[in-house]
């Protein structure tokens, strides 16, 4: 679970909203008082261009009356708009749900003024179901109070809510629970699973599981047997993907970090790790002339070629500092156009892998170059694309038991790659340094006196 709080006059307030916008899969709600600001208001009908699912409530209240946003644009893209209460019972929330785990609350109507000009807080919780779980109960309410809906009677979906059932457990048993949210707030729609719903937010997993399994038998449907193999299959494919997917970026993130140090390395201590080379075969030529053979001297001449090499190499390359916000957006953007063009995600845009495969590669090199405005381009024109998921086509059991057995090959080939990076002695090296400058200058300070021992000895010989 992660908890920021934000206040407007020391942060991009509305810049980090934006952000956390931008990672929507499939589900927005926001409840503000007063929403006026034109920026937030496009990025949600963006949103809904996607395909993410988008509702809105504000208070029935002149400020709004008088906005240039076009309301109706939300109801006329399918999702859901309202406003409820008047001047003398104002509905005075300020809060957005993102994908039933990111709950974004605090002070702040979404206005410009609210942004700018005012002094205000915001709160982000991330991975707090209880929370998350809170905010859209509260939310629904309003949905009833505002009379746009009769009631929130819920379908009985037992078919869905198995396959549902299957997910949440397969979270569970790899120990990856922050997953679940969303697929907990599903259930809402299928009759009897209260108990069952509020459990999981609890964190009570293990009672959980022992009421989905009871409700299964209780609701017993005549299913072949065949049918709910294919299903398990498909079940497992799709979370086999995601773990691809975050092996991936995991492995990607790793990779940029050793070739960012080592960039940086080359850069600034091999000017000086030259001029000892350089210093040493001087030396190893002075002792020759005087009798005295060393075959040091070959592999000198080989690291002097070797190390001017890489500097001439690393010179041409360009990686620029970041701040840390910059360096969490990119991470953001990363992270987000994986899922739209890793040839194994199931929000893969691309039927053709070997393309996905490229855009990804793409993708990863800017990323590890630090090229904000190249992950950018490429993370605006993945968003344009609608995700291509084929597994539920194939019927064929034998066909989806081979897809599933390739994903599990790779899935094992990441791990075992990720975990020799991550036991190599450059990774190991890394991550024990706090400090890169205090580093650099430090390594930089030991080559100088190195030098000048070296210096000294080639003087008195």
């Amino acid at each position: 679970m992660q908890i920021q709080t934000y206040f407007t006059q020391d942060k991009k307030v509305k810049k980090i909203i934006l952000n956390h916008l931008d990672s929507a899969v499939s589900h927005v709600c926001v409840a503000v008082a007063w929403f006026t600001d034109r920026v937030l208001f496009d990025k949600l009908i963006e949103l809904q261009n996607r395909g993410i699912h988008v509702e809105v409530i504000i208070t029935n209240h002149e400020f709004n009356h008088a906005s240039s946003n076009k309301y109706q644009t939300i109801e006329d893209n399918g999702g859901f708009f309202a406003e409820i209460g008047n001047d003398e019972k104002l509905m005075h929330m300020k809060f957005c749900v993102i994908d039933y785990n990111i709950v974004i609350s605090g002070s702040a109507n979404w206005s410009n003024k609210a942004f700018t000009v005012n002094n205000e807080e915001v709160t982000i919780v991330i991975g707090h179901q209880q929370r998350a779980n809170d905010f859209i109960t509260e939310f629904e309410r309003l949905k009833l109070l505002s009379g746009k809906i009769k009631s929130l009677e819920k379908e009985l979906n037992l078919s869905k809510a198995y396959k549902i059932f299957d997910l949440i457990k397969a979270f569970i048993n790899i120990s990856e629970t922050n997953s679940i949210s969303q697929y907990v707030q599903q259930l809402r729609n299928t009759e009897g699973l209260d108990e069952i719903i509020n459990k999981l937010i609890s964190g009570e997993f293990e009672v959980a599981i022992s009421l989905m399994d009871k409700f299964k038998k209780s609701h017993s449907q005549i299913i072949s047997i065949t049918a709910i193999e294919r299903e398990k299959i498909i079940a497992q494919i799709k979370l086999i993907s995601l773990q691809l997917e975050t092996l991936s970026i995991e492995k990607g993130e790793t990779e940029a970090l050793i070739e960012q140090f080592n960039h940086r390395y080359i850069l600034e201590l091999n000017p000086m790790i030259g001029k000892i080379l350089k210093l040493k075969k001087k030396i190893y030529e002075r002792l020759k002339k005087h009798g005295i053979v060393d075959d040091t001297y070959k592999n000198l001449e080989e690291e002097f070629r070797k190390n001017n090499e890489d500097y001439l190499n690393q010179s041409k390359i360009v990686i620029p500092d970041l701040s840390d916000d910059e360096s969490l957006s990119l991470k953001e953007m990363y992270r987000e156009g994986t899922k739209y063009c890793h040839p194994d995600s199931s929000n893969c845009i691309y039927e053709d892998k070997q393309k996905a495969s490229e855009i990804f590669d793409q993708l990863t090199k800017a990323y590890k170059l630090k090229d904000v405005e190249l992950v950018k381009k490429i993370l605006q024109e993945l968003r344009l694309g609608k995700p291509i998921d084929n597994i539920g086509n194939l019927e064929e059991l034998e066909l989806l038991r081979a897809k599933l057995l390739s994903l599990q090959s790779k899935y094992e080939l990441f791990v075992f790659e990720l975990k020799q990076i991550k036991l190599s002695k450059i990774f190991i090296e890394i991550s024990s340094i706090k400090d890169w400058d205090k580093y650099f200058n430090n390594q930089r300070k030991s080559l100088e006196h190195q030098f000048e021992i070296l210096n000294n000895e080639f003087v008195k010989s």
